[in-house]
Parts: structure tokens; sequence; C-alpha cells
């Protein structure tokens, strides 16, 4: 399997995915043979396996008559025999703030196509769960990765958390019902970020299984893991995630990305023609990649996905998309629904 410039995720994720979708009558052998791997080859849980196929398992579940709550259900069906190295790391913390920062720090280990960021707001912290291509703009994938990690924070905590806010930059999927049974509280769309609010307070719970020399042990593991990875891939790659990062803000200037990277707006130039290709064409490639991932979803609204991608008017977004496929956004839904 080729992993060059393709974002990867340790076994541990595809095959808790996998076996939770399989116990749902959603996937079988038959899709892991069509990737090119075997069920026991996912037992070697520290193997690197692409992201993309996180995303094959989720569209043949769909295919297959999945309900449109599948990402939430598959969330909180994680499995303590499919755990990977960081969560085992995070589970020999002393404190579920401890467990968070190192899920934020070593989150590339387990999935590249996933990043965390922590925002202190007075009494509450929000989590805010940023996607990279291919999980960007995968409602269903967003779903089931703050389903998950609620999941986690409860059963490190074996207290039954209830967040303070839940936001998602998509529109609903299912009945507000559904997400009031797992998160707790009414869930918030159309948001600029996907993220899970809590009390600062809840993150001095203690974790009940702490174990300071088992983490130290995996803390050191974890590390070596991350220094082998290709992380720091291009320079295509970093400026891709970094514009993805920038969507929704409309933070996407090339003066703003080169500053993120600790570089400078020349270097960035210079080093994008070296990789042959520049910002403008990521930026435009980024955006249509979201766009059409985005088109396919049910109920999405172009006014709202114009905001996503960073366009200050729907016009403007009008047009881009239409240079780029030869028809508008609302007629490419037409086409696709036809």
């Amino acid at each position: 399997m080729s992993l060059a410039n393709s974002p990867s995720a340790t076994a541990s994720q595809l095959l808790d995915l996998y076996l939770s979708l399989q116990g749902l009558g959603l996937v079988g052998s038959t899709d892991l043979q069509v990737l090119g791997i075997e069920l026991e080859q996912l037992r070697n849980l520290e193997m690197r396996v692409p992201v993309r196929w996180a995303v094959h398992l989720w569209d043949h579940a769909a295919s297959r008559g999945a309900p449109p709550e599948i990402g939430l259900l598959v969330g909180q069906r994680r499995g303590l025999h499919t755990r990977g190295p960081v969560a085992h790391l995070a589970a020999q913390s002393a404190t579920l703030g401890e467990a968070l920062e190192l899920f934020r720090r070593y989150i590339p280990v387990m999935s590249e196509g996933e990043s965390l960021r922590v925002e202190v707001l007075g009494t509450r912290v929000r989590i805010h769960f940023l996607f990279h291509a291919p999980l960007l703009g995968h409602p269903v994938a967003c779903e089931h990765s703050l389903s998950s990690a609620l999941c986690w924070a409860r059963q490190l905590t074996a207290v039954r958390l209830v967040p303070q806010a839940v936001g998602f930059r998509h529109a609903p999927l299912a009945a507000p019902v559904v997400y009031r049974q797992v998160f707790g509280v009414a869930v918030r769309f159309g948001e600029d970020a996907d993220y899970l609010e809590l009390q600062a307070s809840d993150l001095q719970l203690p974790v009940t299984s702490a174990n300071p020399y088992l983490k130290g042990l995996m803390q050191q593991r974890v590390s070596d893991m991350q220094a082998q990875l290709p992380a720091q891939r291009s320079l295509r790659a970093q400026v891709q995630q970094q514009i993805e990062y920038g969507l929704s803000s409309g933070e996407l200037s090339v003066q703003r990305v080169a500053g993120r990277l600790g570089i400078s707006r020349q270097t960035l130039h210079r080093r994008l023609r070296a990789e042959q290709c520049s910002f403008s064409e990521l930026l435009v490639e980024v955006r249509r990649n979201y766009a059409v991932q985005r088109l396919a979803q049910p109920g999405c609204r172009v006014e709202q996905l114009s905001r996503e991608l960073g366009f200050a008017e729907a016009s403007a977004f009008y047009k881009a998309f239409k240079g780029w496929f030869g028809v508008t956004p609302k007629a490419y839904q037409v086409g696709r629904d036809a």
C-alpha cells in the first residue's frame, strides 16, 4: 500500500470503524478486499493505512442504507480492544485535561486527517475539531469524531459528561432528539467551527486508569512514531492544510499562511514553485474539492457552503464554481440528484 503524499492513520482507527459498521451489517470482508487488505492485518494496530479508506467504508455504509445518524452511533461504540497507541497513552493520564493535551499533541499519529485546537473561554473550554482532506467536508465523519471524543472522555473518567455546547458547521443530518440523546444538549448547526465545549473544571476530573510509569513508556513510543511520520511531508501538503484551517474564518491570504508556517511570503512562493505549484492553485484545489464533497451531502445549502469556503459574497462563489465546472452549484446539485 502506498502512503506517499497521502494522509495516513493507525490501523486501529480503521479497525474500530470496520468492526462497528460490520456489527450493524453495513460492511463486510469484501469491502476490505477491495482496499487490498485483510482483517487480520488491521489487528496490527500501529500499522499505517490511508485515511481515505475510512471514507471508503463510510460511503459503502451509506450506499447500503445506513441511517443518517450513523456517525453519531458509531462514535458511541468505541471499543477498548481497538485502542491505538495514542488512546492507550491518554488512558494513563492523571486528569482529563492531561489526556486532552496528549490527544492534541499526538493526534497526527492517530490520524493525519484531523487535528485539535483548544480555546479557553472563561469558565469554559472549547475544543475545536479541524478536518483535512479527505475528511474535510464529510459531515458523517465529523459527527463520528465529536461523538467518539465525548465517548472517550466518559470512558476515561467514568463520569457521564454533558458538554456545555456542541456545534457543527454542517446542517443537521438527523432529528434534534438524536443529537440530544448523544450529547445531552441541544446541538447548534451552521456554526463557524465544529466544537465541543466543556466546563473548565471538567478537565480536572481524574482518569480512572492513570499510571505514570506506563504513561512515560507510552509517550516515548508515541513520540518516536510521530517522528517517523512524513508529517512535514511537502510544503504543498502543509499549505493545503493551512488553507483548510482558514476556510471558515476567511483567513486565506498567502501572507497569513506563510506566517503560520514561520516563513516569508517570498520563501513560500519560491518553495511552492520548486514543487511545481502555486498558492492560488492550491487555494482553488482545496475549495473545489470541499465544494464537491459538501454538495454531495443531503441538505447542503449553497449560501452556507459559500461562507464555509471563505467567500465574502455568494455571487463570488457562484462565479468561481461555474469557472471550475461549467455549471452553477445548484445545477451541479440537481445533476447529481437526477
